[in-house]
């Protein structure tokens, strides 16, 4: 639900990735005209995105003196009866589980209703752009305190989502699904196959799907039942290491089938501290055991990192979570040191080791026993009666 002004030629985002699991859905939609009022209170105005499953619309709440609200759109075509009452008991329970939910981070939901067979969900409307349209005019990678600042906020929403009873997987974090507001505010904007983590069972959602190719862990390919809190680390990592190199990140599939390692994301920005670089790459790893065992984890690792950073060092944050070691090559203790200060280092180190030669020679010189005096060649000593 990309719910950013002038967003029309943004596709919305599960819309554009997922594969419907629900049986006839409509391949294709025609959008509301602009003054069409629904539910006897929403007042479409204009189309925000648009999916081959339906639209994101701009309305006013009529209702609440005109507030403007983000209206999602899904549209169900089933024959059977049976079919029609379970998707839209599956629907109604999707806007319950959205409408629980309380955090800065997230877009509210207000309401949820059916009208004509296509299903609306009401929510808070945010003025931004999402991360994915500001990769698009990027030229050169975001600020790393930007960035830094982002995976904060991140970390926090996707730590409280975890902290549900049940937990709720995210499962499909990728620029294109975080909105930043003309506040600085991060948002999470669609929740198209998120799920709820049960044991031994597996929830159902609205619109189910894999996540985006780009940004998937390998456990997510493998099936309903494979993922878990780590899997929202890995697509987290992997969005950063998108906003910090302006590279699309490897996919988690080909990095398998090719048996190679995570890159390093120093390789297209050579300005990332090492400690920054290990926290992506510990993020990513392909199997999930090797990344940080929860939110939690990340959210300290990541503390550690804005501390170095604030400090100007380039430490590394050290083993991961279950003690290994990240998989990157150490450097000579030189190239720690900014280039510009290499050449004034070493003419300090030549200049001292000259000074203590000296010393010593002087020091040999001044310990050394008297010589006795010599005689001049030629000279007669005449004694004296």
């Amino acid at each position: 639900m990309s719910l950013a002004e002038g967003a029309g030629q943004e596709t919305v985002g599960t819309m554009e990735t997922s594969e419907p699991q629900l049986p006839g859905l409509s391949p294709g939609i025609e959008p509301l005209d602009a003054g069409t009022v629904l539910s006897n209170r929403y007042l479409v105005e204009f189309v925000l995105g648009r999916g081959g499953m339906g639209a994101v619309y701009f309305a006013r709440d009529r209702d609440s003196g005109n507030q403007p609200v983000a209206l999602k759109e899904m549209r169900v075509q089933v024959i059977d009866p049976k079919a029609q009452r379970q998707a839209i008991e599956q629907f109604r329970q999707e806007a319950l589980f959205l409408a629980n939910l309380d955090h800065p981070n997230l877009v509210k939901v207000s309401d949820f209703f059916v009208e004509d067979g296509r299903y609306y969900l009401v929510m808070a409307y945010i003025k931004g752009k999402t991360l994915g349209e500001m990769l698009k005019a990027q030229s050169e990678p975001f600020p790393i305190n930007h960035v830094l600042e982002w995976a904060v906020q991140l970390v926090d929403v996707l730590a409280y989502l975890h902290s549900q009873k049940p937990p709720i997987l995210f499962r499909d974090v990728k620029p294109q699904n975080v909105m930043l507001d003309s506040s600085g505010a991060l948002h999470l904007i669609d929740f198209g196959i998120a799920r709820n983590l049960t044991p031994d069972s597996v929830t159902a959602t609205f619109l189910q799907g894999v996540g985006s190719a780009d940004y998937c862990p390998l456990e997510q390919y493998q099936g309903a039942g494979g993922t878990d809190q780590r899997s929202d680390i890995y697509s987290l990592g992997a969005t950063l290491f998108h906003l910090l190199t302006l590279q699309v990140p490897p996919r988690a599939a080909e990095l398998v089938s090719e048996n190679k390692p995570v890159p390093s994301p120093r390789r297209w920005n050579p300005n990332l501290p090492p400690s920054l670089e290990d926290l992506i790459v510990n993020m990513m790893a392909v199997r999930k055991d090797d990344r940080y065992r929860s939110m939690e984890h990340v959210r300290s690792a990541l503390s550690k990192v804005i501390r170095i950073v604030e400090q100007g060092g380039g430490q590394r944050t050290g083993p991961t979570p279950n003690g290994k070691p990240a998989r990157r090559r150490d450097r000579p203790a030189t190239s720690q040191l900014p280039d510009g200060m290499r050449s004034p280092w070493l003419a300090v180190g030549t200049l001292t080791l000259v000074v203590l030669v000296l010393l010593i020679w002087l020091a040999i010189q001044m310990t050394a026993p008297p010589a006795k005096p010599a005689m001049t060649p030629g000279a007669v000593t005449v004694p004296r009666h």
